[in-house]
């Protein structure tokens, strides 16, 4: 089976992203992830129109950018028009995130369970389609577990996922209607070393942000997030993504092994 894909409508850019995803679905890609740079929720809207048998997804869609009420009928209008191939993932998003909604976030596990207790608590609004929680860490895998309908992690090291997917009930683990995915940023080049560059450049940030510096020392990179720390002080992660950047999705100490990929 071939990989799904993040797709995102950029301003000035929208009809021509439609028209790529109906060309993914063409192409047969599993489905088409939307990542919440530019209102994810109405670009699902243009894929439940536009096209016919692909899955796709918010990955994930902030839970503080709307109203429950206005996201459970959002999202049961996709559900409806796409005839059941949408997927409502949600997460809490982070700090730089919350700062440009201008909000104070609760605690991110009361938040989430509160968030989908009431999301499927509208009624007379039609179906509802599966909820999938974005998930790095084991206490929010475990919710994912008990009152979700799947999980995805961003970044997720491939080392560390089966420690990851213990903290999953067995039933859930072996459920084939249990959706699980992890987003990986990929860079397809016959350069390896530029290949990494370009991931060190578009994740850097993420050194920034606590919650994934606590993740990837879970993982085992500890000694790759010491050294990040005098970095952040300074403020440009760019510096410090040699060993973190280069690795997160494989082993620690391993080396990327490059895959060549055909159409």
């Amino acid at each position: 089976m071939k990989p799904g894909l993040n797709l995102i409508a950029e301003p000035g850019r929208r009809r021509a992203a439609l028209d790529l995803a109906r060309e993914i679905e063409r192409r047969g890609f599993a489905e088409i992830q939307v990542s919440s740079s530019y209102a994810n929720m109405a670009q699902c809207i243009g894929l439940a129109l536009g096209t016919e048998r692909i899955a796709f997804a918010t990955a994930i869609a902030p839970i503080y950018a709307e109203t429950t009420e206005e996201f459970a009928h959002s999202a049961a209008y996709i559900h409806e028009m796409s005839g059941g191939r949408f997927r409502f993932g949600i997460g809490v998003a982070h700090g730089p995130t919350h700062v440009r909604m201008g909000i104070t976030p609760g605690k991110p596990l009361g938040d989430i369970r509160a968030f989908v207790e009431k999301y499927r608590s509208h009624e007379n609004i039609g179906g509802l389609p599966p909820v999938v929680l974005a998930t790095l860490r084991k206490r929010m895998i475990a919710l994912a577990g008990e009152i979700a309908d799947g999980m995805v992690f961003s970044g997720g090291s491939r080392a560390h996922m089966a420690q990851s997917l213990a903290a999953l009930p067995p039933t859930k683990r072996g459920d084939p209607n249990f959706y699980i995915g992890n987003r990986i940023r990929t860079c397809i080049s016959d350069d390896a070393a530029e290949a990494k560059a370009v991931l060190r450049r578009t994740m850097a940030h993420y050194l920034l942000l606590p919650y994934y510096r606590n993740y990837w020392k879970e993982a085992g990179y500890i000694d790759e997030m010491a050294a990040v720390t005098p970095i952040r002080r300074s403020g440009n992660p760019a510096l410090s993504c040699g060993g973190s950047g280069s690795s997160s999705t494989s082993a620690p100490g391993r080396p990327i092994r490059r895959r060549r990929w055909s159409r």
